[in-house]
């Protein structure tokens, strides 16, 4: 099965200019975790997800900010973007892509391996066709098996023998 296959077509997209705020409704209201950040050409800059915008209000106070930095934490990536007024200072850019023809399972792994729930599904030009999920994976996958599962007559029967 390809990606293009599983692939969601209609999808939520900002610019790193849209306004944090706008980004926020934006994902509710179309009830999406993240959405791809295209610059005006449609190729992908980055991807905004829930994390990059909750971390705004994680990580507001100035005070934690600064403790974070003292000690080298690792929400000090975060924290940094608590500043952020619009996508572009939020996202994140290091996208995990997919072409349309790849096979789900290779995509799968990359999705694992890079810990992404998301990836942005381009064509060989670089325009984004498209999006697919941990979810669309998982429901693929799914009909998958139960395309591939014979049917068990016995299943949810009780068979009693007479002595």
């Amino acid at each position: 099965m390809e990606v293009q296959d599983v692939m969601t077509r209609q999808v939520v997209t900002v610019s790193e200019q849209t306004p944090y705020e706008e980004a926020v409704e934006l994902l509710l209201t179309a009830d999406v975790s993240g959405m791809p950040v295209i610059d005006r050409f449609g190729w992908v800059v980055g991807v905004v997800s829930e994390a990059d915008l909750i971390s705004k209000e994680a990580y507001t106070e100035p005070i934690h900010r600064r403790f974070l930095g003292l000690i080298g934490d690792s929400s000090e990536a975060w924290s940094a973007k608590a500043s952020g007024t619009t996508v572009g200072d939020v996202m994140s850019q290091d996208v995990v892509i997919a072409s349309p023809d790849e096979d789900v399972r290779v995509v799968a792994r990359r999705m694992l391996e890079k810990a992404v729930k998301r990836t942005p599904v381009v064509t060989r030009s670089g325009r984004l066709v498209g999006i697919v999920s941990r979810h669309d994976l998982l429901r693929a996958f799914h009909a998958t098996d139960e395309n591939s599962r014979e049917p068990n007559p016995s299943y949810g029967r009780l068979e009693v023998s007479v002595s």
